[in-house]
């Protein structure tokens, strides 16, 4: 299944990705051998610094800490988790982005972000996505848009028939919770408005619930626990297809898109959020230990203790290889200039 945009492009539905992965990743995770040898030895008793651009505690914290010590095993390497925060993960992805071929160090990033901070061509962000050598994808969890539980708007419908501004809340320019819901009101073309100035997520998301603005959007996954324990209520999640966590709630194409135009952007949005949580080294690094970590990567994400481990905290994988997660990069950073137009006005 794939959906086409603006010139021919091609967006690959998580499903699609997910068959084409089958037969891309190598047969190594519980019980089945690891990768091959020559491969495991490019790290064989190196230490490798895991790089996480944000403080302990978050998403990104745990995805990495949770798959160290599986990849560990299939590189016979130490790795090191290592955090550090700044600029929403740009002083981390700087440093990675110009390591020299000498440091063991990978990264795993915001590629959502990264790929808007590119185009929007923000200050700080000084590196090219399309050079740095892509690892493999982690996750990729859709956006979804919630309201009050108590709120009267219903379902995405009533967002987009709203004649009056609909308040959603954001921390800031250039953040996820900004940058979705402004492409969407643009889309649709409803009235909206975006209060920012919360110290995080949490934060906006409790304007939201206390009814000093209508909705927020972020991944699933950064707000399945307020979801689950009553505070707010999904209305729509941006994707092709039900997300597994909420299968319930309707994708945006349940309410169509008012143009071609609207249409294009809307898929690019998806396809945005399909970069989703990667890996990423330097440049710099030799081609042979990037096959290595690649392959390593491949061994880890396949193995069943660790998908199962990851799905009780409800963090789900949805691995993608290293050059498909860099054909991605390069796909939405070639998106059509009207989506691309939207993305640097969310800055």
């Amino acid at each position: 299944m794939a959906t086409t945009t603006g010139a021919g492009r091609r967006v690959t539905s998580r499903t699609a990705m997910a068959v084409a992965l089958a037969g891309l990743l190598t047969a190594c995770g519980s019980g089945s051998g690891g990768p091959d040898e020559e491969s495991a030895a490019a790290f064989d008793g190196e230490d490798i610094d895991l790089v996480v651009p944000y403080e302990p505690g978050g998403g990104y914290d745990a995805y990495a800490r949770g798959i160290a010590p599986y990849l560990e095993e299939c590189l016979g390497a130490r790795l090191v988790v290592r955090n550090e925060p700044g600029a929403g993960g740009l002083v981390a992805t700087n440093r990675t982005a110009a390591a020299p071929a000498s440091d063991n160090r990978i990264q795993i990033v915001n590629t959502v972000g990264l790929v808007s901070a590119q185009i929007a061509e923000a200050e700080g962000a000084n590196f090219d996505l399309n050079d740095l050598n892509w690892l493999g994808r982690v996750s990729s969890p859709p956006n979804v848009m919630v309201v009050a539980q108590d709120s009267p708007i219903q379902d995405f419908q009533d967002i987009v028939d709203s004649g009056e501004p609909v308040q959603f809340v954001a921390q800031g320019p250039g953040a996820n919770d900004f940058i979705a819901p402004n492409i969407i009101g643009q889309a649709y073309g409803y009235p909206f408005e975006i209060i920012t100035g919360f110290a995080g997520a949490p934060e906006a998301r409790t304007a939201v619930v206390a009814g000093n603005a209508d909705a927020h959007v972020l991944p699933i996954d950064s707000q399945l626990a307020a979801i689950e324990a009553g505070d707010v209520r999904p209305i729509v999640t941006v994707d092709e297809e039900p997300d597994p966590l909420l299968p319930d709630v309707p994708t945006i194409y349940e309410t169509e898109p008012p143009d071609d135009e609207a249409k294009t952007i809307i898929d690019n949005l998806i396809a945005l959020g399909q970069t989703g949580r990667g890996m990423i080294a330097s440049p710099s690094m030799a081609e042979e230990r990037v096959a290595a970590l690649r392959e390593g990567m491949q061994c880890a994400l396949d193995d069943t203790e660790l998908q199962t481990e990851l799905e009780e905290q409800q963090r789900p994988l949805a691995p993608l290889s290293g050059e498909d997660t860099a054909a991605l990069v390069a796909e939405v950073l070639d998106s059509p200039a009207e989506f691309q137009e939207l993305v640097v006005g969310s800055y």
